[in-house]
């Protein structure tokens, strides 16, 4: 399998992985000087290890140079043993692509036999992918507490109403002007403050896109009308983070209900420990448990809108 989870031992790797922490790795992706890689130990082939790859001539040779984050709990990098064969690394999957987003896939089905009856049922789903930025929280905002079709539909009327979503364009309109394309009330207001924050410096949606998952949620959490579900779905699919599960989404309780074969809805904190074992891709498991809500019910997650 392309794809390998894999279980942090040691404190090599403080601050940015503790022991007990999973990851996963793939040899799809290929190694760059900042990534975090594991690879079989040079002399023990049975024993992985974890390592960062540094700035080294020698990786334009198919030779990683590898080091410890916490170098003064372990010397067992390249400082020992030298460099690593480029073939025998698999790098860490911070975010999902296409590929990965496969290779995940078929890594949770060879674990998890109702995910893999989602599978055989209904296929591998498309990649869900949204672009980065203010268009995409728009989106979001209009998706809340309606359903997908709902919400791409008052989203393209936005869109034929500017021509673009842009901090520009709502600014330089008024919230009647969103009304009455059938935004309701709340969601202009909502829409209207998150494009003054984008225009007065307050927000750079591309660096929050250079954070850490946890640090993008609490930065976009801190906006009016963007709670945790919209932050989730965000960091879901438009920044690609492969362990983001958001749990207080409706149709991914019920999805979970009828996946697991439950007798009840979950609420959210069940949910959230049921998605325990999907770790640390449970955006992977999320997609799949939407894609089997939305083919029982004759739907798909409509595309984004233009």
């Amino acid at each position: 399998m392309v794809m390998q989870r894999f279980r942090i031992a040691e404190q090599s790797m403080l601050p940015a992985l503790s022991p007990g922490e999973e990851i996963v790795a793939s040899a799809s992706i290929s190694p760059k000087p900042g990534n975090i890689v594991t690879f079989p130990h040079p002399s023990r082939p049975d024993f992985w290890l974890v390592k960062r790859v540094v700035e080294k001539d020698g990786l334009a040779n198919r030779q990683i140079w590898v080091e410890s984050d916490n170098r003064s709990v372990s010397s067992s990098d390249s400082r020992e043993f030298g460099p690593v064969p480029s073939e025998t690394v698999l790098t860490r999957v911070a975010r999902l692509d296409g590929t990965t987003f496969v290779e995940a896939v078929e890594l949770l089905a060879e674990e998890d036999q109702s995910l893999a009856r989602i599978v055989g049922q209904y296929g591998i789903p498309d990649f869900w992918k949204r672009p980065e930025g203010f268009a995409t929280l728009v989106l979001l905002i209009m998706e809340q507490q309606v359903s997908l079709e709902s919400g791409a539909a008052t989203f393209a009327r936005l869109v034929r109403l500017w021509g673009e979503v842009t901090p520009g364009e709502v600014a330089a309109t008024d919230e009647a002007a969103m009304r009455s394309v059938g935004v309701t009330r709340q969601k202009a207001s909502y829409v209207a403050g998150l494009a003054e924050l984008v225009l007065n410096g307050e927000l750079d949606l591309h660096q929050v896109g250079r954070l850490s998952p946890s640090q993008a949620r609490e930065v976009l959490t801190s906006i009016r009308g963007i709670g945790p579900w919209t932050a989730d779905a965000y960091l879901l699919s438009a920044l690609g983070f492969p362990d983001i599960f958001p749990i207080g989404d409706r149709a991914l309780q019920v999805g979970a209900m009828e996946a697991v074969g439950l007798t009840s809805v979950p609420s959210g904190d069940e949910l959230g420990l049921l998605s325990e074992t999907w770790r640390p891709i449970r955006a992977v498991a999320a997609r799949l448990i939407w894609h089997a809500y939305l083919a029982r019910r004759g739907r798909r997650e409509p595309p984004f809108p233009t």
